[in-house]
Protein backbone atom coordinates (compact mmCIF):
# COMPACT_ATOMS: atom_id res chain seq x y z
CA UNK A 1 0.00 0.00 0.00
CA UNK A 2 1.37 3.44 -0.96
CA UNK A 3 2.41 5.91 1.72
CA UNK A 4 -0.32 8.37 0.67
CA UNK A 5 -3.06 5.77 1.15
CA UNK A 6 -1.66 4.72 4.53
CA UNK A 7 -1.57 8.36 5.69
CA UNK A 8 -5.11 8.92 4.40
CA UNK A 9 -6.40 5.90 6.33
CA UNK A 10 -4.66 7.02 9.52
CA UNK A 11 -6.06 10.52 9.13
CA UNK A 12 -9.55 9.18 8.56
CA UNK A 13 -9.27 7.15 11.77
CA UNK A 14 -7.89 10.19 13.63
CA UNK A 15 -10.79 12.34 12.43
CA UNK A 16 -13.33 9.70 13.52
CA UNK A 17 -11.74 9.50 16.97
CA UNK A 18 -11.74 13.29 17.23
CA UNK A 19 -15.43 13.42 16.31
CA UNK A 20 -16.21 10.80 18.99
CA UNK A 21 -14.13 12.68 21.55
CA UNK A 22 -15.94 15.94 20.77
CA UNK A 23 -19.29 14.27 21.42
CA UNK A 24 -18.20 13.16 24.89
CA UNK A 25 -15.99 16.01 26.13
CA UNK A 26 -16.37 19.79 25.74
CA UNK A 27 -13.95 21.35 23.24
CA UNK A 28 -12.21 24.66 24.02
CA UNK A 29 -11.85 27.16 21.20
CA UNK A 30 -8.26 27.14 19.95
CA UNK A 31 -8.10 30.93 20.01
CA UNK A 32 -10.10 32.11 23.04
CA UNK A 33 -10.46 28.95 25.16
CA UNK A 34 -14.24 29.10 25.51
CA UNK A 35 -16.23 25.88 25.04
CA UNK A 36 -17.36 25.46 21.42
CA UNK A 37 -20.14 23.51 19.76
CA UNK A 38 -17.90 20.58 18.90
CA UNK A 39 -15.40 22.30 16.62
CA UNK A 40 -11.93 23.82 16.92
CA UNK A 41 -13.03 27.46 16.83
CA UNK A 42 -16.03 29.20 18.35
CA UNK A 43 -18.33 31.18 16.07
CA UNK A 44 -17.24 34.49 17.62
CA UNK A 45 -13.57 33.87 16.83
CA UNK A 46 -14.41 32.72 13.30
CA UNK A 47 -16.38 35.95 12.75
CA UNK A 48 -13.40 38.04 13.90
CA UNK A 49 -10.86 36.50 11.52
CA UNK A 50 -9.60 39.05 8.93
CA UNK A 51 -11.45 38.10 5.76
CA UNK A 52 -10.04 39.62 2.56
CA UNK A 53 -12.78 41.89 1.26
CA UNK A 54 -11.11 42.98 -1.97
CA UNK A 55 -8.02 41.62 -3.65
CA UNK A 56 -6.03 41.52 -6.88
CA UNK A 57 -7.70 39.03 -9.21
CA UNK A 58 -4.32 37.63 -10.28
CA UNK A 59 -2.38 37.19 -7.01
CA UNK A 60 -5.03 37.70 -4.26
CA UNK A 61 -3.03 40.43 -2.51
CA UNK A 62 -5.47 42.66 -0.59
CA UNK A 63 -6.04 46.00 -2.36
CA UNK A 64 -8.34 48.90 -1.58
CA UNK A 65 -9.42 49.69 -5.12
CA UNK A 66 -9.20 48.30 -8.62
CA UNK A 67 -8.95 44.69 -9.73
CA UNK A 68 -5.23 44.29 -10.40
CA UNK A 69 -2.33 45.29 -8.14
CA UNK A 70 0.63 47.29 -9.41
CA UNK A 71 2.98 44.30 -9.35
CA UNK A 72 0.66 42.19 -11.51
CA UNK A 73 0.16 45.08 -13.93
CA UNK A 74 3.93 45.12 -14.46
CA UNK A 75 4.43 41.35 -14.44
CA UNK A 76 1.32 39.13 -14.37
CA UNK A 77 1.79 35.76 -12.62
CA UNK A 78 1.46 32.46 -14.44
CA UNK A 79 -1.91 31.63 -12.90
CA UNK A 80 -4.99 33.20 -14.44
CA UNK A 81 -6.59 34.12 -11.11
CA UNK A 82 -6.24 33.69 -7.35
CA UNK A 83 -8.57 33.53 -4.37
CA UNK A 84 -7.68 33.66 -0.70
CA UNK A 85 -9.82 33.76 2.42
CA UNK A 86 -7.90 35.55 5.18
CA UNK A 87 -5.15 38.12 5.56
CA UNK A 88 -2.17 36.43 7.20
CA UNK A 89 -2.36 38.58 10.33
CA UNK A 90 -4.03 38.81 13.76
CA UNK A 91 -4.99 35.25 14.83
CA UNK A 92 -4.44 33.67 11.40
CA UNK A 93 -0.69 32.85 11.74
CA UNK A 94 -1.42 31.07 15.02
CA UNK A 95 -4.26 29.16 13.39
CA UNK A 96 -2.15 28.16 10.39
CA UNK A 97 0.69 27.02 12.65
CA UNK A 98 -1.75 24.87 14.63
CA UNK A 99 -3.03 23.29 11.42
CA UNK A 100 0.38 22.77 9.86
CA UNK A 101 2.55 21.71 12.79
CA UNK A 102 0.33 20.77 15.73
CA UNK A 103 -2.20 18.35 14.21
CA UNK A 104 -5.21 20.65 14.59
CA UNK A 105 -6.51 19.13 11.38
CA UNK A 106 -10.15 20.04 12.02
CA UNK A 107 -9.18 23.62 11.13
CA UNK A 108 -8.95 22.52 7.49
CA UNK A 109 -12.69 21.73 7.47
CA UNK A 110 -13.58 25.08 9.05
CA UNK A 111 -11.44 27.00 6.56
CA UNK A 112 -12.88 25.10 3.60
CA UNK A 113 -16.46 25.86 4.65
CA UNK A 114 -15.64 29.52 5.22
CA UNK A 115 -13.81 29.73 1.88
CA UNK A 116 -16.88 28.48 0.05
CA UNK A 117 -19.16 30.80 2.02
CA UNK A 118 -17.18 33.86 0.93
CA UNK A 119 -16.34 32.94 -2.67
CA UNK A 120 -18.80 32.32 -5.47
CA UNK A 121 -17.31 30.35 -8.37
CA UNK A 122 -18.55 31.51 -11.77
CA UNK A 123 -16.79 28.68 -13.61
CA UNK A 124 -15.74 25.86 -11.26
CA UNK A 125 -12.47 24.11 -12.14
CA UNK A 126 -12.42 20.56 -13.45
CA UNK A 127 -9.95 19.39 -10.81
CA UNK A 128 -8.66 20.51 -7.42
CA UNK A 129 -4.94 19.96 -7.02
CA UNK A 130 -3.30 20.34 -3.58
CA UNK A 131 0.33 21.39 -3.34
CA UNK A 132 2.13 18.13 -2.44
CA UNK A 133 4.71 17.58 0.27
CA UNK A 134 7.96 15.76 -0.43
CA UNK A 135 7.60 12.11 0.72
CA UNK A 136 10.21 12.58 3.46
CA UNK A 137 8.36 15.61 4.87
CA UNK A 138 5.04 13.79 4.62
CA UNK A 139 6.49 10.91 6.67
CA UNK A 140 7.82 13.39 9.23
CA UNK A 141 4.61 15.42 9.57
CA UNK A 142 2.14 12.59 9.01
CA UNK A 143 -0.28 14.58 6.85
CA UNK A 144 -0.50 17.29 4.21
CA UNK A 145 -2.53 20.25 5.46
CA UNK A 146 -3.20 21.45 1.91
CA UNK A 147 -4.64 18.05 0.99
CA UNK A 148 -6.93 18.12 4.04
CA UNK A 149 -8.22 21.56 3.01
CA UNK A 150 -8.66 20.36 -0.58
CA UNK A 151 -10.51 17.19 0.43
CA UNK A 152 -13.23 19.17 2.19
CA UNK A 153 -13.49 21.65 -0.67
CA UNK A 154 -13.83 18.75 -3.10
CA UNK A 155 -16.60 17.11 -1.06
CA UNK A 156 -18.59 20.31 -0.65
CA UNK A 157 -18.13 21.57 -4.22
CA UNK A 158 -18.39 18.11 -5.79
CA UNK A 159 -15.18 18.67 -7.77
CA UNK A 160 -12.62 15.84 -8.04
CA UNK A 161 -9.49 16.10 -5.90
CA UNK A 162 -6.55 14.57 -7.82
CA UNK A 163 -3.42 14.78 -5.61
CA UNK A 164 -1.65 12.08 -7.61
CA UNK A 165 -1.31 14.33 -10.67
CA UNK A 166 1.38 16.56 -9.16
CA UNK A 167 4.45 15.08 -7.47
CA UNK A 168 7.03 16.82 -5.30
CA UNK A 169 10.34 15.51 -6.60
CA UNK A 170 12.74 17.91 -4.89
CA UNK A 171 13.24 18.16 -1.14
CA UNK A 172 13.27 21.92 -0.74
CA UNK A 173 14.54 23.93 2.21
CA UNK A 174 11.99 25.58 4.48
CA UNK A 175 10.89 28.87 2.91
CA UNK A 176 10.35 30.79 6.17
CA UNK A 177 13.72 32.57 6.36
CA UNK A 178 14.17 33.11 2.61
CA UNK A 179 13.50 36.30 0.66
CA UNK A 180 11.37 36.28 -2.50
CA UNK A 181 14.27 35.66 -4.91
CA UNK A 182 15.61 32.83 -2.75
CA UNK A 183 12.15 31.28 -2.47
CA UNK A 184 11.72 31.13 -6.24
CA UNK A 185 15.19 29.61 -6.64
CA UNK A 186 14.45 27.11 -3.86
CA UNK A 187 11.25 25.93 -5.56
CA UNK A 188 12.72 25.60 -9.05
CA UNK A 189 12.05 22.12 -10.48
CA UNK A 190 10.38 21.03 -7.24
CA UNK A 191 7.33 19.50 -8.99
CA UNK A 192 6.57 17.04 -11.75
CA UNK A 193 3.26 16.49 -13.53
CA UNK A 194 2.74 12.73 -13.48
CA UNK A 195 -0.16 11.78 -15.75
CA UNK A 196 -1.27 11.62 -19.38
CA UNK A 197 -4.61 13.06 -18.24
CA UNK A 198 -4.54 16.85 -18.60
CA UNK A 199 -7.63 18.77 -17.40
CA UNK A 200 -8.42 22.10 -19.03
CA UNK A 201 -9.13 24.03 -15.82
CA UNK A 202 -7.34 23.41 -12.51
CA UNK A 203 -7.34 25.06 -9.08
CA UNK A 204 -4.04 24.70 -7.19
CA UNK A 205 -4.73 24.59 -3.44
CA UNK A 206 -2.30 25.63 -0.69
CA UNK A 207 -2.52 26.87 2.90
CA UNK A 208 -0.70 30.24 2.74
CA UNK A 209 0.63 32.32 -0.14
CA UNK A 210 3.50 34.68 0.68
CA UNK A 211 5.83 35.37 -2.25
CA UNK A 212 3.88 33.01 -4.50
CA UNK A 213 7.02 30.98 -5.30
CA UNK A 214 5.45 27.58 -4.55
CA UNK A 215 2.26 28.10 -6.53
CA UNK A 216 4.24 29.81 -9.33
CA UNK A 217 6.38 26.71 -9.82
CA UNK A 218 3.37 24.39 -9.65
CA UNK A 219 1.50 26.54 -12.18
CA UNK A 220 4.53 26.59 -14.48
CA UNK A 221 4.66 22.80 -14.50
CA UNK A 222 0.90 22.57 -15.14
CA UNK A 223 1.08 25.04 -18.03
CA UNK A 224 3.90 23.04 -19.60
CA UNK A 225 1.76 19.90 -19.24
CA UNK A 226 -1.02 21.60 -21.22
CA UNK A 227 -3.45 22.91 -18.59
CA UNK A 228 -5.19 25.96 -20.08
CA UNK A 229 -6.70 27.74 -17.07
CA UNK A 230 -5.08 27.78 -13.63
CA UNK A 231 -6.45 29.27 -10.43
CA UNK A 232 -4.72 29.43 -7.05
CA UNK A 233 -6.82 29.03 -3.90
CA UNK A 234 -5.32 29.55 -0.44
CA UNK A 235 -6.58 29.84 3.11
CA UNK A 236 -4.46 32.94 3.82
CA UNK A 237 -2.53 35.60 1.90
CA UNK A 238 0.51 37.21 3.43
CA UNK A 239 1.51 40.70 2.39
CA UNK A 240 5.08 40.28 1.25
CA UNK A 241 7.61 42.97 2.14
CA UNK A 242 10.55 41.54 0.22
Amino acid sequence: MKLGHVMANLLSLTQQLQQLYRKVFPIPCLLCGLVTEGQALCESCIAELPVIQQCCIHCAIPIEQGQICGQCLKKPPIQDSSLSLYRYEQAVPRMMSALKYHRQIQLADICAREFIAYHSLATPPDVLLPIPLHPSRLRQRGYNQSLLFTDTLAQLLKIPCRPELLKRVKKTATQTQLNAKQRHKNMRQAFKYDSSFVPEHVAIIDDVMTSGATTHEAARVLKRAGVETIEVWTIARAISHY
